[in-house]
């Protein structure tokens, strides 16, 4: 008898171990449901509940007043870190995302996301919109825990790294849009921000009892500022006069007439997101899910162009509170007060914890999380503890004091384009006194400078040295991608400032999964004039074929590859000099 009790306690021991490890659910209440809403390039002074004069985000608003509002929020500067590090609660570098293109924007396919995580837990997870961490395998959301997803291509839709068919309409691409639809291309009628949400109610409709984790990802307002007319007719004689406006010493009272053009489009798309927000909150309560769903909206990075952004200094791309504060609003399934505001310092890198504490399943042990859960600081339940916050972002890979930023508590050292061994070229503001960062504290108070200093200095050598801080590889000739089309969105290399270029060229990382013959097709948006070489390198392998007759691409058949590494390059030679290709198609070859 003794010895059976010693058994069942020695299996109880293993089987909370291997919970732990792999992030099992303890028993407990009801499972919440989880739906993260999150735009693009929409600011924090982007709605009528952060003080905005001008735009109309009705939906939102009233979703404000029904959750509570993370007032002290932090993503990171751009798009593909800050999505990184949402879906993983580690800082972008250690994912092996360090840029938004160029080779930067490829997730580590070892990397344990929220969706992994949840779906090994019993839930349906998809995404809905833009991704933007890998468009090829291993890298894709279905590589990542996403059961469903329809997405666009790169970082944005109409980019040289999305869709050949979305990039050449430079005027309409948000409309009618190509998608991937569990990695099959797919063809959809409707402007962009209609088409994800109607796809988001279908997962809402699915009879299924299983919780669900949504993750509607929308790629509005991101240029191109394209929209339907209804929307944009709402704004085209908006004047930028009021008392608003002109503050004086707010950055946005010098807005060019661009701006002030680019601003009503804004918000009219901000407007569209608003009607579609309100269409996917109306299902929820439509289909009884509201009382058991988290609701979670929020914004990727401050506002691209020049407009009213709520006194904050900097725009995207900037480690300033302007660059990477943005409103988080949370609700639902009873855990949150309503009409509440916390400014605890949060950041990205806390949602999952968050999330995995408030669905009561543990973190998994074997992952080295840079974020903690924030639950019950959120709930009011735990003073905010001691807190520090790192943040950068650069073109390339990561620099020390480029665009950098370290919190401590309500303290920030700005490192922007500044020098390490002079302290002075560094900003260091107290944000519970100057949020808008205005007054410089560094040779008041040189001591704090150089401690925080100090911790910036000491994450940034940790993150430098993780292993994934590397070139991802794009796996070619698997049977999960029997065609793999490399675009200019992971193209790498120092010519690559101009992506947009006809003759910028690079180089791509690939793995050829099994030996055999394959074929390649570099492909141009503009034609190829007959006789004009079209070439591909991979290592030290060269092949080249001519174009016969007037065409935008060129097939160079059966070359043989064997299964390993290659760095991949390709280009046109004709009588306009070397131009480089905006997409490469890469299959194996059909054996007869």
């Amino acid at each position: 008898m003794r010895r059976t009790i010693i058994i069942i306690l020695l299996l109880m021991a293993i089987g909370g171990r291997w919970s732990a490890v792999h992030g099992q659910k303890t028993p407990g209440r009801q499972t919440p449901n989880i739906l993260v809403i999150m735009t693009d390039d929409q600011g924090y002074g982007d709605f009528g509940f952060t003080g905005n004069p001008h735009v109309k985000t009705p939906n939102i608003d009233r979703l404000a007043t029904r959750s509570t509002r993370l007032t002290n929020y932090h993503n990171s500067p751009v798009c593909a870190p800050t999505r990184a590090s949402l879906l993983t609660g580690r800082y972008h570098q250690r994912t092996g995302v360090h840029d938004t293109y160029n080779g930067g924007a490829i997730m580590a396919a070892e990397e344990v996301t929220l969706a992994e995580i949840l779906s090994k837990n019993g839930y349906r997870t998809g995404i809905v919109g833009k991704w933007h961490l890998g468009d090829n395998y291993p890298f894709r959301p279905s590589d990542q825990g996403f059961q469903y997803s329809l997405i666009h291509g790169g970082g944005g839709v109409g980019q040289p790294g999305d869709f050949f068919e979305n990039f050449i309409r430079t005027d309409s691409s948000y409309f009618n849009t190509t998608l991937y639809e569990n990695d099959r291309k797919v063809q959809r009628q409707g402007y962009c921000t209609d088409v994800f949400t109607d796809q988001a109610l279908e997962f809402l409709n699915e009879k299924k009892s299983a919780p669900f984790f949504l993750y509607v990802s929308y790629n509005a307002p991101h240029t191109p500022l394209q929209l339907p007319k209804k929307y944009e007719d709402m704004y085209k004689d908006l004047r930028f006069d009021t008392e608003t406006d002109r503050e004086e010493g707010k950055a946005w009272a010098k807005m060019t007439d661009k701006d002030k053009a680019d601003a009503r489009k804004v918000y009219g798309m901000a407007t569209n997101i608003d009607d579609n927000v309100g269409r996917i909150l109306a299902e929820l309560r439509n289909r009884g899910l509201e009382e058991n769903t988290i609701v979670i909206f929020l914004t990727d990075n401050g506002n691209q162009q020049l407009r009213f952004n709520a006194g904050f200094r900097g725009l995207k791309g900037t480690a300033w509170e302007g660059g990477t504060r943005v409103p988080l609003l949370i609700s639902g399934a009873g855990l949150f007060e309503p009409d509440k505001e916390v400014n605890a310092l949060l950041a990205h890198i806390d949602l999952v914890p968050t999330l995995l504490d408030a669905a009561r399943i543990p973190l998994p042990t074997n992952v080295r999380y840079d974020g903690r859960s924030a639950l019950k600081t959120i709930q009011g339940k735990a003073a905010p503890g001691p807190r520090t916050f790192y943040n950068a972002w650069n073109r390339g890979w990561p620099e020390p004091y480029r665009n950098a930023a370290f919190y401590e508590n309500n303290y920030k050292l700005v490192a922007f384009n500044a020098e390490g061994d002079d302290l002075n070229t560094f900003g260091l503001f107290d944000l519970d006194k100057d949020p808008f960062e205005q007054h410089n504290l560094v040779a008041s108070e040189p001591a704090l400078a150089k401690r925080l200093k100090k911790g910036l200095d000491s994450v940034f050598n940790d993150i430098s040295n993780s292993p994934n801080l590397t070139e991802q590889r794009i796996i070619v000739g698997s049977i999960h991608e029997p065609l793999s089309i490399l675009t200019r969105q992971d193209l790498s290399g120092t010519n690559m400032g101009a992506w947009l270029a006809d003759k910028a060229t690079g180089y791509w990382h690939i793995t050829i999964a099994r030996d055999g013959y394959y074929n390649l097709r570099p492909i141009h948006t503009a034609t190829i004039q007959s006789g004009t070489r079209s070439l591909v390198r991979l290592g030290h392998i060269q092949r080249s074929a001519l174009a016969k007759g007037d065409r935008n691409a060129v097939t160079i058949p059966k070359v043989w590859l064997k299964k390993g590494d290659y760095l991949v390059e390709s280009w046109f030679e004709g009588q306009g000099g070397v131009t480089g290709p905006y997409y490469l198609e890469m299959s194996r070859a059909v054996e007869k």
